[in-house]
């Protein structure tokens, strides 16, 4: 099995991607080809075009305007010649060094669509997360995302959410599921991802999560960030829950009950006000919905 592997990124993300490369170039003949999507930085594509005189397994697909992180995704996977595409995050560092094998070996069983390793991150983790350690990959009736990611497993474990950062699919699949839904390209793009790996398990495939490999994701956080991540979080979480669950006057009632209290509680990690000041753009995700809701294919 031929393996593409596909790499969405942008201005200012020039040393990120310089490394993740780098590192993958190391690592040259466990895979098939790079393609990397670039959308407005000129230095990307001159490094990148240096690369490639070296390595031609290195593809450059370029645009002086902001696609959208799943419009370039898209794009990549059409290009794509391999049987598996593994979506790599520009700020992923480093990956384990049997990655590549473990994701043939898993994806080699029919009824598995898509695998993932763990997320290794700096960060430590919030008292949330030390709670429900025992959990991980698990979606709840109110749309809530359980990750847990970065946990250690002894074995793989079929799960109903992958990380983002490192997701590999089989082609076939992908396409069968319709690739990634372009709706989320609006502000910083949340929970695209997960929206994908639903409708992959609704087509009888099953999400495997294995332990026995990593990726070290490094992501950058500055108060900007952290800002804007929170206004998109509550448009792109709502549209992600009102798209994939359909719910009742009532349900939609406790799941914004439910945002409300999640808020209070980042505000109190965090000590910044952030997640309450932008708590009410859950009426936008609202809106944001309605406004896609014919465009939305029937499951």
């Amino acid at each position: 099995m031929k393996i593409s592997i596909i790499i969405p990124t942008y201005e200012g993300r020039e040393e990120e991607l310089k490394k993740l490369i780098n590192f993958l170039i190391k690592m040259k003949r466990e895979f098939y080809e790079v393609i990397v999507v670039v959308d407005k930085s000129e230095e990307i594509k001159k490094y990148l075009i240096d690369i490639k005189r070296k390595h031609k397994l290195v593809k450059i697909i370029y645009s002086k305007k902001r696609r959208g992180r799943c419009k370039a995704k898209n794009l990549g996977a059409r290009i794509a010649r391999g049987d598996i595409l593994l979506f790599l995050d520009d700020d992923v560092k480093r990956l384990d060094k049997n990655y590549f094998k473990i994701i043939k070996e898993d994806l080699r069983s029919p009824i598995v669509g898509a695998v993932s390793g763990r997320e290794i991150k700096r960060k430590k983790k919030s008292m949330i997360k030390k709670f429900v350690s025992s959990y991980v990959g698990i979606i709840t009736s109110l749309g809530e995302v359980i990750s847990n990611f970065d946990i250690y497993l002894k074995e793989p474990k079929i799960v109903n959410a992958l990380p983002g950062c490192n997701f590999a699919v089989k082609r076939e699949v992908f396409k069968l599921a319709g690739g990634f839904d372009e709706s989320y390209d609006i502000g910083t793009a949340y929970r695209e991802e997960t929206d994908l790996q639903l409708r992959i398990t609704k087509l009888g495939y099953k999400l495997i999560f294995d332990p026995r490999i990593y990726v070290v994701h490094e992501e950058k956080e500055s108060l900007a960030t952290f800002k804007k991540w929170f206004r998109w979080y509550y448009v792109l979480n709502t549209y992600f829950f009102l798209k994939n669950f359909n719910p009742s006057l009532l349900k939609l009632f406790f799941f914004i009950y439910k945002e409300f209290l999640g808020s209070c509680t980042r505000m109190i990690i965090y000590k910044r006000p952030y997640p309450i000041a932008y708590f009410p753009k859950i009426i936008e995700g609202i809106l944001y919905y309605k406004k896609n809701k014919k465009t939305i294919p029937k499951n």
